[in-house]
């Protein structure tokens, strides 16, 4: 006789309560094959095959459970039932995805970002590099703010022959730190990245830049020189070297350097403005006049009057008896209208001796002809672009030196010029060597001069330091500067000759001079661990293989910055999702979910009450009573809260024998609700368990002896 639905669940509880469950298993699969679609038959039915260690069973029941609730919008239940899925069989790959993608149509974007991550180390470990790549294009889709998922995928594609992806991505990355300022990460990814592109002159620029911004100026200016030695006329890199050299204060290299731009471009008014600063600041104060007196016109005609004004009213400080400075000024002032300077001026000239000008001021040359088309002066003198071109061509260029024929320091370089070349000529010496660090300050300089002093080139340093030149040499080598790297040894030796560090760091320098060129993806180091952590890589410029993988330990694969964003993701649903996967028995991951749910305040209380009760469920009772405490503290708590956690808390107590606690626990849950639960039954029986009779509300102690 077939029997219906109804007496089977009955027959079905009757055999749980009696703790058959084989009888009760055999009960739950007629009802299934009776009704197929009775999903929590069939989760019941699952459940009980766990227990009998009936995995294969249980998991294709849980299967078609999962499947309809997923298809029907249940996505919580759903994500519960394949975690439980994934903990019977933790080698289905596919569950990986599936959770992602319910977590992510549910909102729990930290979920979703946490299994395609489990789902990417999968791929990598079997070498299937093509899924891992789709997964974390998905992955770079699903959170565009995610830095450390881009610089993997940047990492990967580089690894695998897309290098042109991998530069796009990196510079994406670069970009958004940038516009934090964030110089120390920018400089973690450059180490990290320029061994995937040892030949791309962009990011060797980019890096040098990124030292300037961090005060390393020295490195900066040595990465751009040794770019320089391909490309010596290169304007955008004598610019950024001159800049280097200003910032260090080196004038001389930095006048030298723009010298050589203007005699690519004389009528670039930015670099010569730049380059009579370079004089200003160097003390160079007649050569600065000189050059103020012929271009001014053309600075006037730019709208940079009050660029003249500035370097005028500088030199009248330091040039006090030019006359000529005095009348030009005069002349701006009048330009200006500023009057009352002009008096000034007039009675500092009255006051000296009369002397006769015989030349042209500012003023009366351009007021005349203010009506005249603006033009810039004209470039057909010797020092056009393609006689200039020709002058440097014809010099070499050694290591990190760029030397021009020598020029006279009062001479610089004129558009009206007509000397002849051999005695027209600049010498700009960008040598690192003159850059060599203090033995003391490695990575910056320090100076302490007045705005009044008059800057002078810092005398050499008369004792080195092997240590510091080493490590210098040591970062030429990371960068593949071994040309450099191989000149600072030999430096070395010549002080330090018996420094067996230094030879053997010389012998490898010249073993890679002599090697082919390598570009091997084996030789760098895997990136795959918290890429933008605080702690910093371990990348030396060194050959490194790849580390041996611990198939037993849990990989760790990388960070996502959205694991730590909770509050912009829906806390209910973590909330749910926690509840979810208690009632599944999985309690690690609700515990996991209940702490993201804490985030809303609101919610604080409860998330800390329900961890406490999966800790408690785990036997763990330290840290349940943990959480207990934490949330009686918690400024968020309602009445009704603390009596339950009162509650709880006794119960806690009770379970981990700690009979006296529970006691006096439950009597403040009493005190405050004689009804609360079954508070009363619990005192009763914990009272009995410690011998203590009342008598009229006073305890007696069964074992305590009384001579009355």
């Amino acid at each position: 006789m077939v029997l219906s639905k109804d007496k089977l669940l009955e027959s079905a509880q009757k055999s749980l309560k009696k703790k058959q469950v084989a009888r009760a298993i055999k009960d739950y699969t007629k009802i299934v094959e009776l009704d197929p679609g009775d999903v929590r038959s069939r989760q019941k039915l699952a459940e009980l095959l766990v227990r009998t260690h009936r995995n294969a069973d249980a998991y294709e029941h849980y299967e078609s459970v999962a499947k309809y609730f997923s298809s029907n919008g249940f996505y919580l239940k759903a994500i519960a039932i394949f975690k439980q899925m994934q903990r019977l069989d933790p080698n289905q790959v596919s569950l990986f995805s599936r959770l992602a993608e319910l977590n992510e149509k549910q909102g729990l974007i930290g979920n979703a970002m946490a299994e395609y991550r489990n789902l990417v180390s999968y791929y990598e470990r079997n070498g299937m590099v093509a899924d891992a790549i789709k997964v974390l294009e998905k992955m770079r889709d699903l959170d565009t703010a995610n830095l450390n998922v881009r610089v993997k995928l940047a990492e990967v594609y580089a690894l695998n022959e897309r290098k042109e992806d991998g530069l796009v991505e990196f510079e994406g990355v670069l970009s958004s730190l940038a516009e934090k300022r964030d110089f120390d990460k920018i400089l973690k990814l450059y180490k990290m990245f320029m061994p995937l592109y040892p030949n791309n002159q962009k990011l060797k620029i980019g890096l040098a830049l990124t030292l300037y911004e961090k005060g390393e100026l020295q490195k900066g200016v040595s990465i751009l020189s040794s770019l320089l030695q391909d490309k010596p006329e290169d304007p955008d890199l004598l610019r950024l070297i001159a800049r280097g050299y200003g910032e260090l204060r080196d004038w001389p290299n930095a006048v030298k350097t723009y010298r050589q731009l203007l005699v690519l471009d004389p009528t670039d008014l930015d670099i010569r403005e730049r380059y009579i600063k370079c004089q200003l600041d160097s003390g160079q104060y007649d050569q600065a006049l000189a050059e103020l007196e012929e271009w001014k016109e053309s600075f006037f005609k730019a709208d940079r009057l009050d660029l003249l004004k500035e370097y005028y009213e500088l030199l009248k400080d330091r040039l006090v008896d030019s006359s000529v400075v005095l009348q030009t000024l005069d002349s701006l002032y009048e330009l200006t209208g500023e009057g009352e300077k002009l008096l000034d001026i007039i009675s500092e000239q009255d006051d000296e001796p009369e002397e006769t000008v015989d030349i042209e001021t500012l003023s009366d040359s351009l007021l005349g002809s203010a009506d005249d088309d603006i033009e810039l002066p004209a470039t057909d003198s010797e020092f056009s672009l393609e006689e200039s071109d020709e002058l440097l061509t014809d010099l070499p260029l050694e290591e990190f030196d760029l030397q021009l024929e020598a020029m006279d320091e009062d001479d610089s370089p004129r558009a009206d010029d007509e000397s002849d070349d051999s005695n027209s000529v600049i010498e700009l010496d960008l040598n690192v060597a003159e850059l060599e660090p203090d033995a003391e300050e490695i990575l910056g300089f320090s100076f302490d001069l007045s705005e009044d002093e008059e800057v002078a080139p810092a005398p050499p340093v008369e004792e080195r330091n092997v240590g510091t030149d080493l490590e210098e040499a040591e970062f030429y080598i990371q960068q593949g500067l071994y040309v450099e790297a191989e000149k600072l040894c030999l430096d070395i030796l010549v002080y330090a000759p018996d420094s067996e560090e230094c030879q053997q760091k010389l012998a490898d320098i010249r073993s890679h001079l002599h090697a082919e060129p390598r570009d091997s993806l084996a030789d760098i180091q895997d990136l795959a661990t918290d890429i933008l952590s605080d702690d910093p890589p371990d990348v030396t410029g060194e050959d490194h293989a790849l580390p041996a993988k611990d198939e037993s330990a849990k990989p760790k694969i990388f960070r996502t910055d959205v694991d730590e964003q909770i509050a912009a993701e829906d806390m209910e649903s973590h909330y749910n999702l926690g509840i979810a996967y208690r009632e599944m028995g999985l309690l690690d991951d609700a515990v996991s979910e209940f702490e993201k749910a804490q985030s809303d305040p609101s919610r604080y209380v409860d998330c800390q009450t329900l961890k406490g009760l999966c800790f408690s469920e785990k036997g763990d009772f330290t840290n349940a009573e943990i959480m207990f405490q934490q949330a009686l503290d918690s400024p968020h708590l309602e009445d009704g809260q603390r009596l339950s956690l009162s509650f709880e808390l006794a119960t806690l107590y009770e379970t981990s024998e700690r009979f006296e606690e529970a006691l006096s626990s439950y009597r403040a849950v009493q005190s405050q609700d004689e009804s609360y639960r079954d508070v009363k039954s619990k005192i009763i029986s914990l009272q009995e368990k410690l011998g203590i009779i009342v008598e009229d509300r006073v305890e007696v102690r069964k074992d305590r002896i009384s001579f009355l």
